[in-house]
């Protein structure tokens, strides 16, 4: 009896997680459509499951990709959603923030009048805009994709409005 089950309970198993993985990408594919059509951005479905999705476009002059993405990590992988906002023309300073929020900078007086002016606007929203990167073209925020928050396209809306928003104030 226990011959017969355990075939019929595995093919049941990966029968679910086949499903499950199914629904994950179609909720995924639907919240990145619905967000680009709210947002104006250009949406080119991928046929490929494996492929990163992508939309793009422009905000008030800015141009902004918002990019699906898994990162494997070994024995596990990670779904991000990331957030990306192009200076209209590069700041030249040499400057990066990394995603742990250590600056660096090519010129030290540049970067020191950079981080003097922001360093109050970036720490303020370091909790809104997850993970930030900011160099001397682009301004990007990253998170994990989940579906309580960013499979809903309201919110990816937002977070794209938070970012460009946040961009502008950088002096």
């Amino acid at each position: 009896m226990i011959r017969m089950l355990l075939p019929l309970v595995s093919i049941f198993f990966i029968y679910m997680i086949i499903k499950w993985v199914k629904n994950v990408m179609r909720e995924t594919k639907e919240a990145l459509s619905k967000a680009s059509e709210e947002l104006g951005f250009r949406y080119e479905e991928e046929t490929k499951w494996w492929k990163p999705k992508e939309i793009s476009g422009v905000i008030d002059g800015y141009k902004c990709e918002i990019r699906v993405y898994t990162q494997s990590h070994g024995k596990s992988s990670t779904t991000y959603i990331s957030f990306d906002v192009y200076f209209p023309n590069s700041l030249d300073m040499g400057l990066k923030i990394n995603w742990r929020g250590k600056f660096e900078g090519d010129d030290d007086h540049l970067t020191d009048l950079f981080l003097e002016r922001n360093m109050d606007l970036v720490e303020g929203e370091k909790k809104r805009l997850r993970r930030l990167k900011i160099t001397d073209t682009s301004v990007s925020s990253r998170r994990i994709l989940t579906k309580k928050y960013y499979r809903n396209p309201e919110n990816i809306v937002r977070a794209m409005h938070d970012l460009v928003n946040f961009t502008k104030k950088l002096k």
